[in-house]
């Protein structure tokens, strides 16, 4: 037996008309994967009858998530610096690991040491693709920033080997 009734989006408020099968009870193990399947439903639903509206919506919350994202970069790297300036100098055997580690982290994760070491420094104008740099003249924030930066990455390699 299949019947009609009007539901409202939990997400987005939107009215639309929904089937309702009748189906056997579900104990707990089955609920969540039927609430899911039911989300993906009233999703589909939406799709096909207002995609306008839905896409208008995914918009207005993607940009304010993306907002809320940016302030909280912007909050914890505040709070990354503030910590940072509260550790002891790093010593030249911990620069020349530092080194080491920045040596071998893959092109893509360049980017971020470069704009760590950049981030205090007024915006200069390159051009090139190979960037050099002396960890000695950097100041002790930077330093452990990317320490901090490289330990985190080789962390989560490692977990992925596991």
């Amino acid at each position: 037996m299949c019947s009609f009734f009007w539901s409202l989006c939990n997400a987005c408020g939107l009215a639309y008309v929904k089937n309702l099968k009748d189906g056997p009870i579900m104990n707990s193990d089955t609920t969540a994967a039927a609430e899911s399947t039911e989300i993906d439903d009233d999703l589909r639903i939406l799709l096909e009858n207002d995609s306008t509206k839905v896409e208008e919506l995914m918009r207005k919350h993607c940009g304010e998530l993306s907002d809320t994202l940016h302030h909280m970069e912007q909050k914890l790297d505040e709070l990354l610096n503030m910590i940072m300036t509260t550790c002891r100098p790093m010593t030249t055997a911990e620069k020349q690991h530092l080194r080491r580690l920045i040596q071998n982290l893959p092109p893509r994760n360049l980017d971020c040491v470069v704009e760590i070491i950049g981030h205090n420094k007024l915006p200069e104008k390159s051009s090139c693709d190979e960037v050099h740099v002396d960890l000695d003249k950097e100041d002790n924030v930077t330093l452990w920033r990317l320490y901090f930066y490289v330990t985190a990455y080789e962390l989560s390699q490692s977990e992925v080997g596991k």
